[in-house]
């Protein structure tokens, strides 16, 4: 029995309201909603001045994608290199944004970041493609989307070939995709982030950013990469004379 079958499916709209809609919200507005509630509560203004509210606020907006991701993890009990990196995405803007002002950190820092997440996890997956190509097949072919056993198990071995071809141009549109994601960003961060951390607009240019960057890196990212994976749906169909509704979980 397959026990990936229990595995709680991702609500697409909790997640969007964790890592976009809420941290967005806060961004934008967190610095106001906490000089308005310490004003409430008798605090002076060198008592304000002394909090630094920008660091504050990106700190509170850093809490909901990291519970999310942690949630989601013990309810879930599945997570891989791809999610890992997502998070470890998420811990250095929070760095950057809580810390930056601190060290002198520039808008480069997040710039950068922004650009070279996606390029690395591309870079290392092409790396793993090339030397480990089993552990590369288990992210293409997701336990969570694919009944590999029932996959494995329908191929005739004067297929195997055809199969390993068709894997290999998928994964050649999994990797594109991701490039695609690592210049659509830099170029965005570079034209909306014009702050540095700790400056008054630092916060708000990062939330532009991150619902800016999800529509316009998901679209030409998905493209891409929804090709590679319906031409290996189709593939797989033909190489093993079983219907998609047979091996895709979802």
């Amino acid at each position: 029995m397959n026990s990936t079958k229990n595995i709680k499916k991702e609500s697409p709209l909790i997640s969007i309201l964790f890592n976009i809609f809420i941290p967005v919200l806060i961004l934008k507005n967190g610095n106001d909603w906490i000089f308005t509630t310490l004003v409430y509560f008798k605090f002076t203004l060198q008592e304000v001045n002394i909090i630094h509210l920008s660091s504050v606020t990106f700190l509170i907006a850093l809490t909901f994608p990291i519970t999310y991701f942690i949630n989601d993890f013990f309810k879930r009990k599945n997570f891989n290199l791809i999610s890992i990196l997502g998070f470890i995405n998420v811990l250095l803007t929070g760095g950057i944004g809580v810390f930056g002002a601190k060290f002198g950190l520039s808008k480069n820092w997040f710039i950068f970041k922004e650009g070279f997440l996606p390029l690395f996890i591309g870079l290392l997956l092409l790396i793993m493609k090339k030397y480990r190509q089993d552990s590369f097949n288990k992210i293409l072919l997701n336990e969570a989307l694919f009944d590999n056993y029932k996959i494995k198990n329908s191929i005739k071995e004067e297929k195997q070939e055809e199969f390993e071809k068709l894997l290999g141009r998928a994964s050649a549109h999994f990797i594109l995709g991701l490039f695609i994601s690592s210049i659509i960003q830099f170029i965005l961060a570079s034209i909306i982030v014009v702050s540095n951390p700790g400056e008054p607009l630092f916060n708000d240019q990062v939330a532009t950013m991150t619902w800016v960057s999800y529509f316009a890196v998901l679209v030409p990212t998905m493209l891409v990469v929804g090709k590679g994976y319906w031409e290996l749906i189709v593939g797989i169909e033909k190489i093993t004379d079983i219907k998609k509704e047979e091996f895709l979980k979802t």
